[in-house]
């Protein structure tokens, strides 16, 4: 009797979850009311939530030299908003924690690390480009050039 009680209670859940992610007429309720967010002029076209993207990442890096191991994780936060078509602000920031396993130190979050960087990017004309960056996260090439500003795509 138990064993068809759990059968039971499992295809019921199961079914409820299914039918759950099937519903297709749910009304579209807006933060913002179609009204307010308007064209890309209106001071209301800044909370228009197409006009913002947050990305996240996360990474973990171990190598072993010599007799030492090193472990390294990151997480990284990049957030682009378009202030106008030809206005966007972008900020990057990463958290960087290196680690020497083999080593004893007392405190493990001595050699933690945060990089940022905040990019205004202005277009007047198609043949035109501002850029005005603040930041500190290493530059290791001579040309000064930086992975994170390579995605200008207006």
């Amino acid at each position: 009797m138990t064993k068809k009680l759990k059968y039971i209670i499992a295809l019921i859940t199961i079914l409820s979850i299914g039918f759950g992610q099937l519903k297709s007429d749910l009304s579209q309720n807006n933060a913002i009311p179609q009204s307010l967010s308007g064209s890309g002029g209106s001071i209301m076209s800044l909370f228009d939530p197409s006009r913002f993207s947050m990305n996240h990442s996360f990474s973990m890096s171990m190598m072993n030299i010599g007799k030492q191991s090193i472990g390294v994780a990151s997480y990284t936060n990049n957030m682009n908003f378009l202030l106008r078509d030809n206005l966007r602000l972008q900020t990057y920031m990463t958290f960087m924690q290196p680690q020497m396993l083999s080593s004893n130190t007392q405190n493990p979050y001595s050699n933690s690390q945060l990089y940022f960087n905040t990019v205004l990017d202005y277009s007047p004309t198609e043949n035109t480009h501002f850029q005005v960056s603040f930041g500190n996260y290493p530059r290791y090439s001579r040309y000064q050039t930086s992975p994170f500003q390579l995605n200008r795509g207006y």
